[in-house]
């Protein structure tokens, strides 16, 4: 997961109010985003200036534990990131083996704090009773049942 490219934050960004509400990890994450940006150089009025895709980033779990970064503060992290306007989910998935989110470098933090902000979160997409509330529920069906429950014996035991 080594990357060697540069990591160019703005000085409007470095100074923002939605930059400063991030953690030590947040900071960290936004960082390797910025790292990830593909860019070219563009030659405009005889002057080369550097022109970044800011869509497209893919960060995985995988990738956020070879750096440190522990699964829950990671996903803390990126919903922060998308919270305060600096990143935002373009694809997200989760739906099946190998569908990954992608990102966007997003402009919405000029904003933050105003009444002009308009607020993203990541919504949950998991399949219907795949998730924790349905296991619960099942547990709840299954301890309100009638018949006599057997007793559950360890592989183990003799």
């Amino acid at each position: 997961y080594r990357l060697r490219r540069e990591a160019r934050v703005a000085w409007d960004v470095l100074e923002s109010k939605a930059f400063n509400e991030l953690i030590a990890t947040g900071i960290k994450v936004y960082l390797r985003l910025l790292q990830k940006r593909k860019w070219g150089m563009v030659k405009t009025h005889g002057k080369k200036k550097a022109l970044y895709d800011d869509g497209g980033l893919v960060f995985t779990y995988a990738e956020a534990r070879a750096m440190g970064i522990s699964t829950s503060q990671f996903l803390f992290v990126m919903n922060k990131l998308i919270e305060v306007g600096l990143v935002d989910l373009q694809k997200q998935g989760g739906m099946a083996v190998g569908d990954i989110n992608v990102y966007a470098i997003s402009g919405r933090w000029r904003a933050y704090g105003t009444e002009a902000f308009r607020r993203v979160e990541k919504s949950r997409t998991l399949w219907l009773g795949h998730d924790v509330r349905s296991n619960m529920q099942k547990k709840i069906a299954t301890e309100n049942r009638r018949g006599v429950l057997r007793k559950s014996v360890p592989v183990y035991a003799k």
